[in-house]
């Protein structure tokens, strides 16, 4: 049907779907791969980083004579740099795998921890300005 004498653009034929060249799937995986990787290692430092805060509190608490608060913040510091060094040995697969089965098992426990990535993200985005 010629639409040129109405004023209307010609219909273009519809491309049939095995006409298409294929979609390369794999520049996105490796994007988001890439991305997730980076992230893994920022929080990696942040977690060194809150170990180290938290072991500078405890420092300071032991001066000021609280030894028993200061154990359980050398103890929480301890706690942290694990999870640190948990987050570096594992494989970006690995880590979200785990986080998969974080969200299945404990939605509420998912839910507090998203929050407090949040705040903790907002406050490196912060330092950065």
């Amino acid at each position: 049907m010629d639409t040129t004498s109405t004023g209307m653009p010609p219909i273009m034929p519809a491309h049939n779907a095995l006409d298409m060249p294929p979609v390369d799937h794999a520049k996105p995986a490796q994007a988001v791969h890439s991305l997730v990787g980076e992230g893994k290692t920022q929080i990696a430092n942040s977690l060194d980083g809150l170990a180290t805060a938290v072991r500078d509190i405890a420092g300071k608490l032991e001066a000021n004579g609280v030894a028993p608060v200061a154990k359980y913040a050398h103890d929480a510091a301890d706690a942290v740099a694990g999870w640190s060094r948990a987050v570096e040995s594992k494989s970006v697969d690995a880590l979200l795998d785990d986080a998969k089965h974080i969200v299945r098992t404990s939605p509420a426990l998912a839910v507090g921890i998203a929050v407090a990535a949040g705040f903790a993200v907002s406050r490196v985005v912060r330092s950065n300005r």
